[in-house]
Parts: C-alpha cells; structure tokens; sequence
C-alpha cells in the first residue's frame, strides 16, 4: 500500500520490496496458526496486479456494477458476484471494491491449505457468504489497514470514512489493522480507525418471534402466507427479514421493515420453510439472528370431480377422500372427533355434513390451520333486504340463518364472525339473536350515496361462510316532495 494511505488497494512496486527482503515474522494473535499475516497480505498485494483484470472480466450475477474514474462501483441495488464453492460476494449500493477471482493457498488450518479469494473494498460495505460445505475462505482489504479473513457464515466490513467495521453475525473471524492478527468472536462489531485503538461493541440482540402460523395450505398450487410479528429490539433502526428453505438453507427472499411485524410474503408452494428476523443497526450492520420460525406449507391431492371453493373449501361427493402432502410430524381432527390423526391419512366428509379439518402441529399452543370439507354449500345464509333501497325513506332489514333445510348446523369448533359493511366502512348494529336466526335493522346512514350494503358471515380464520348485498340509492326530501305534488296533480285531474 502506497504510504500514508486508507485505500485498500495494495502497491504492486511495495509488494515486490517486500518479497525481495525474504520472510519477516509477524506476532500472531490466534494461536497454533500456521502461517503469517505478512504472507496473506503479500498474497494480496502480489494478486492485485493478475487479479485486478480479472476482477473486470467477472460480471454480477444480480445487480449491477459501473466505471467511475476507473473504479468499480456497484449500482442502486448493489452487486452480487458468485465464487467456486459457493462463495457469495455481495457489494452494498454504490459501494467501491473489486473481486480477484484467481485464489491464493493459504495455510489457514494446520496441515492444510484453503484457496483463498481476495476482495478490495475501498468504500461503502461488501458481505461474504461462504456455506458450511465450502472449502473456500475470503479476505477482504479494507481501509484503514484492516484485513479481514472469512473461513464460514456470513461477515462485513462496512468503510465510513476513515473508519472501518468487520462482524460476523454466527462465526468468528480473523482480523488485522496492520500487522497484529487476531479473533473476533461471533457477535461482536470492531471499529478500526487510523492512529486510534480498535473498539469492540456487541451487535444488536435477537428479536423473539411474538406471533405467526405454521401450517399453512396450498390451494390449489401454492398459499398465501401472511401476518407475523416480532418483539421490538432497542436501538434497531429496520428488521431484515430473511425466508429461507429448511432443506438446503437457500433464501429465496429478503425484506427489510421499519415494523415488527410482515403482512405477507411470497406465494409458497408445498414445503418447509424458515423465517429469520434480525434488527438492522445505525451502520446499516445486522444484530443477531432470531430463533427460524418454521413454515410448514402443506399441499392437498383432490380427487376429479372435486370443487375448490375459496378460503380453503373443497366440495366432495359422500365418496370421495382428500390427502394431505408434505404433512410428516402434522395431525388433524375432523368435525367433532377428539382423537387426532395423521394428517396424511386420507379423509373425507363426516355424516353428509360440512366437516371443518384442523391441522396441528407438534405444539399445541399453536393455532391449527383450518380446511372445510363440504357435500354442499354451508348451513348458514345471509340475507339482506329489500334488494333496492332509498335513503332515508327505508331502512335495511339483516338476517343470518343458522340452520340449512336439512337441520345442519355449524360445528361446535367453528367460531362465525358476523360484519356489516356500508361501503367499505364497518358498521356496528344491534342483533336480535334467536337460536336458529340473528335479526337487525340498519337505519339510513349519512352521506350522499349511492352505497352497497354487505353483510357477510366468516369463520375465525376468515373464511367467507356466507354473504349478501343491498343497493342504496339517496333520493332527497325535495325530490320526495316533487314527486308527491306530481301525484296529487295527477289525481286532481
């Protein structure tokens, strides 16, 4: 590196002196490591200049990467680039900072040398992903001398100004401001400044997962998974919230709210899947990662001739059976029964009557997931009427019918949720609540109108059960009174 310089980017011409002058022992702060600092950083001094082009002929595999002044500089939505053995290298927005893709063998571990990858990040942030599979390591030249060596898990460096940050959410690093090379733990965020001693903070905590379910139904190909929340964390800035498969730990997606909570995510095909939560600091740097909150999306093989209604509603002939795919470790109960079940069990309809399902899993606090198995629609109607309605001469008249032609009833499990809506506005009224039927009147409403009025009856997971609607038109006391001289000229005659 050229004297006096915070610039990663190492002098060739001072590499080759340094080569020259044969090997030179460097104190090491991790012991039993069998190499040196001073080796490591001539590696990358000696790769810049072979490396350097490399870099440029190495293309992003998402985001986007310009020229500025003769540096590399990633886009608005910053740079991914892809490395042997499942190495990611991902530059911030608009950060500065090149990949030399010819790696160096370095002595890492004892009796054994890892293909090394060298990034320079002269400004802006870069976070390395290496998988635990990997046999491939990192090290990222950063300013301010700072040398940073990734062997697993995830770590940034962040450069802001003239100050530089190395973490390590889940693995300790190897880390060096000149020439004392040492260990950051797991958690801990160092500070390194020029002419200052490095300062070690603890990263933000971890959020604990406060509300959310886990089974979910795919119907008919994939579910719509939604409404999760988390407890606040002190001094968090935004929550990145990552949804990852359970199988391979690949992301599929990453968010970022202000929030602690999500309403909804991407649509899920059958699968297990896990949600990670971590509050995102001043630095933009992650905390600590929450417990993986399990995602169990549970598709359903319906038999031909079946009817898929929405809110997860199957119409079936007394016959006909449904199962459940991706359901190991799951139970479910039907109707009344009190026994669970397997849910991959095949099952069908109870007594010719609309049957609900109830998913569990392994932990009965849990709310189950809730499926309807129906032979026919459901035994609740509503009605609302007159079918046309003028305010304020008129009200509305609002009925729920509990029980179906047949004497069924809804399950004892079923807990039906009535509303009333003028609009798209909730409106509360008075029922009058008989054992077969719910009454009420709906008086006229301000405002000028038209409206719609819809009466609608849900389950507790918000399944529609049934529904209804009236038309309001607003016809005012001048044109009533218009109308009704018209009459009585008319009669006259």
């Amino acid at each position: 590196m050229t004297p006096n310089s915070d610039r990663a980017t190492p002098n060739p011409k001072v590499a080759a002196r340094s080569l020259n002058r044969g090997p030179v022992g460097v104190h090491l702060g991790c012991r039993g490591l069998p190499t040196t600092l001073l080796m490591a950083l001539l590696v990358l001094a000696g790769s810049f200049a072979v490396g350097s082009a490399k870099a440029a002929q190495l293309m992003p595999f998402r985001g986007s990467t310009s020229t500025v002044a003769g540096r590399n500089v990633a886009g608005e939505k910053g740079a991914s680039y892809q490395l042997p053995a499942g190495i990611v290298v991902t530059f911030g927005p608009n950060s500065e900072g090149s990949v030399v893709t010819q790696p160096q063998m370095l002595a890492l571990k004892p009796g054994k040398r890892t293909p090394t990858y060298s990034v320079f990040l002269n400004s802006g942030r870069v976070d390395i992903d290496i998988p635990s599979s990997s046999d491939g390591a990192v090290i990222v030249a950063a300013p301010a001398s700072v040398r940073i060596i990734t062997q697993k898990g995830r770590a940034s460096a962040l450069s802001v100004g003239r100050t530089t940050y190395a973490y390590s959410p889940n693995q300790a690093l190897l880390v060096s401001q000149k020439e004392r090379l040492s260990t950051l733990r797991a958690g801990i965020i160092r500070q390194f400044t020029p002419d200052a001693p490095v300062l070690d903070v603890p990263a933000l905590g971890a959020p604990h997962w406060l509300s959310g379910r886990h089974v979910w139904l795919a119907l008919p190909s994939d579910a719509e998974v939604s409404e999760f929340s988390w407890s606040p964390v002190a001094d968090a800035q935004a929550y990145a919230v990552q949804l990852r498969r359970q199988e391979t730990g690949e992301t599929i997606a990453e968010f970022t709210f202000q929030a602690t909570h999500v309403g909804a995510l991407p649509r899920l095909s059958a699968g297990n899947y896990l949600l990670a939560v971590r509050a995102i600091d001043k630095l933009g740097l992650p905390g600590l990662e929450s417990t993986p909150f399990r995602l169990q999306v549970v598709g359903v093989d319906v038999p031909p001739g079946a009817s898929l209604k929405p809110d997860a509603r199957i119409e079936l002939r007394p016959t006909q059976t449904i199962q459940l795919n991706n359901a190991a470790g799951l139970s479910l109960t039907r109707s009344r029964e009190r026994a669970k079940r397997p849910a991959g069990d095949p099952v069908g309809v109870s007594d010719g009557k609309p049957t609900p399902l109830l998913i569990h899993n392994d932990d009965d606090s849990a709310p189950p997931c809730l499926m309807w198995l129906l032979p026919s629609k459901v035994p609740v109607q509503a009605v609302a009427g007159p079918k046309w309605v003028v305010w304020p001469q008129q009200s509305v008249t609002l009925q729920v019918q509990w029980v179906d032609a047949l004497g069924n009833r809804l399950a004892p499990e079923i807990e039906p949720v009535v509303s009333v809506f003028v609009g798209i506005e909730p409106i509360d009224v008075v029922w009058e609540k008989h054992p077969d039927y719910w009454q009420a009147t709906l008086s006229p409403q301000p405002g000028n109108g038209p409206w719609v009025v819809r009466l609608e009856v849900r389950d507790q997971q918000g399944g529609l059960l049934a529904r209804d609607f009236v038309e309001v038109q607003r016809r005012s006391r001048r044109a009533i009174l218009s109308v009704a001289s018209y009459g009585d000229l008319a009669e006259s005659r």
